[in-house]
């Protein structure tokens, strides 16, 4: 079997789903950001993996520490700007702690 007959959803920290096309197991599954279709789940730890059904173009949301919320995603208040655990990449208000120039920036 070739590498594109399978499913390759990405599974966090598992790799890409390797169940023959078309996979029940993902087909169809909705990003929890924006309603694209997902393609993987996202890989955000804190006290565990998040696991959410993600796009492409949707990532965790960054705090303004620069963190993905702290243990268990929810040692922070989400920031007002955003309405969910996710966000669009261009949408993000904040960069995470290793890409900073400044503190608070």
């Amino acid at each position: 079997m070739k590498d594109n007959e399978k499913c390759n959803y990405g599974l966090a920290w598992r790799g890409g789903c390797e169940n023959d096309k078309p996979c029940e197991d993902h087909e169809g599954l909705k990003c929890c950001s924006c309603g694209d279709p997902a393609t993987h789940q996202c890989e955000s730890t804190g006290q565990f993996v998040c696991g959410a059904d993600i796009c492409d173009n949707c990532e965790h949301v960054i705090f303004p520490d620069g963190t993905n919320g702290g243990v268990g995603f929810t040692a922070q208040e989400l920031p007002k700007e955003l309405s969910g655990r996710h966000a669009r990449k261009n949408e993000q208000i904040y960069k995470v702690w290793y890409k900073r120039r400044n503190k608070g920036e």
